[in-house]
């Protein structure tokens, strides 16, 4: 799709975002920020984030399947707009023994700030069944007051910014982990994103 069809059918998005508040976001972890590239096919991994009732978002992480065998994801770094508070989190569904817990607050990693984060089980035992391994997935529930889906959109602050930053453990080069993130987008894509983030704003202000 050339730059101006895209901007277009993007500028569609933006003036439908008045009426209808988007339902889901999704990243796709493509981009190595430090350390080791995980082995395998990229994308690596994926976050897919639903609205399901009024403050309530369900976070679907998956391990893609095309990762390489014996790599486990052990953590998420999130950001979250300034107006949500009273961010928690509780796995529902599939492989829910990996979730390790989930802190709301800001955490400093490579180099940047972000606002949440999702611990992933990372011990060894019964030959590291808990880890979340390619070709798993686990549901989260995400709780908070004012929360949506769209209010993952947001960047670290501190170095270039990222909207969500993921570690990969056991990776075949020497630090035998990488951190990862999705691909950043284009300057024209940013400044739509940037404009319906402000309609979805300025919604949630009124309503």
């Amino acid at each position: 799709m050339n730059t101006r069809l895209m901007i277009g059918t993007m500028v569609g998005a933006l003036a439908l975002t008045s009426q209808a508040v988007a339902a889901t976001l999704t990243f796709d972890f493509n981009t190595v920020v430090s350390s080791d590239t995980p082995g395998g096919t990229a994308p690596w991994a994926s976050a897919v984030f639903t609205d399901v009732a009024a403050n309530t978002v369900d976070l679907v992480v998956t391990h893609n399947s095309g990762s390489q065998a014996g790599q486990f994801i052990s953590l998420l770094r999130l950001n979250v707009d300034a107006s949500v508070t009273g961010v928690s989190a509780n796995a529902i569904g599939g492989k829910v023994a990996t979730f390790d817990g989930a802190s709301f607050g800001q955490a400093t990693d490579a180099g940047r700030t972000f606002d949440f984060s999702i611990d992933f089980k990372t011990t060894n035992a019964g030959s590291g069944a808990s880890r979340l391994l390619p070709g798993d997935s686990v549901t989260i529930r995400l709780t908070g007051t004012g929360l949506d889906a769209l209010d993952f959109d947001e960047f670290s602050t501190g170095g270039s910014p990222l909207r969500a930053l993921m570690h990969v453990q056991n990776t075949p080069g020497q630090a035998g982990s990488g951190k990862v993130t999705e691909s950043v987008p284009e300057p024209a894509t940013m400044l739509v994103l940037s404009g319906i983030a402000a309609l979805v704003a300025a919604r949630k202000k009124r309503s």
